[in-house]
């Protein structure tokens, strides 16, 4: 399994709880998310995804790890006051997508925005292939921007 962290600006609890053997990506620019997700996306291992304000405990690697889903997530809330409304299932924040997932749904060529990617990835699994999102707990924590 690839363990990939996508940053601009990694939170330091981000980093203190990545694994070890972690792949830092930096993602200066805003096409570089894209970029560099799409040259990992080649179905040779099953590839995890963290962004830089995510998270993780310790549950999320064996749990994805010991999961044959082909596409799975641990949600967070995407604001201060942790609000139900704004819970996050299906995003790249924190995911696994299985090498025949990446296989079997190879990502469109287009060059996208790092906003834009959670919506390319649910478009291409979720709308035109009938996939969702294997949802794992407990959530993981976001120190995003709001």
């Amino acid at each position: 399994m690839r363990v990939c962290c996508f940053h601009y600006d990694l939170h330091p609890d981000t980093a203190a709880a990545l694994p070890p053997g972690a792949e830092l990506v930096p993602t200066p620019d805003d096409y570089d998310y894209w970029r560099e997700l799409a040259r990992r996306w080649d179905g040779s291992d099953d590839l995890v995804v963290i962004e830089h304000d995510i998270v993780i405990h310790d549950q999320v690697i064996p749990q994805f790890a010991a999961c044959g889903s082909p596409w799975c997530t641990f949600p967070y809330f995407y604001g201060p006051d942790h609000d139900p409304s704004r819970v996050v299932y299906e995003t790249p924040g924190c995911a696994k997508f299985s090498a025949d997932c990446q296989r079997r749904f190879p990502l469109p060529p287009v060059s996208a925005p790092w906003p834009q990617v959670d919506g390319i990835l649910c478009n291409l699994l979720r709308v035109e292939n009938g996939l969702s999102a294997c949802q794992h707990r407990p959530w993981v924590t976001h120190h995003g921007s709001y």
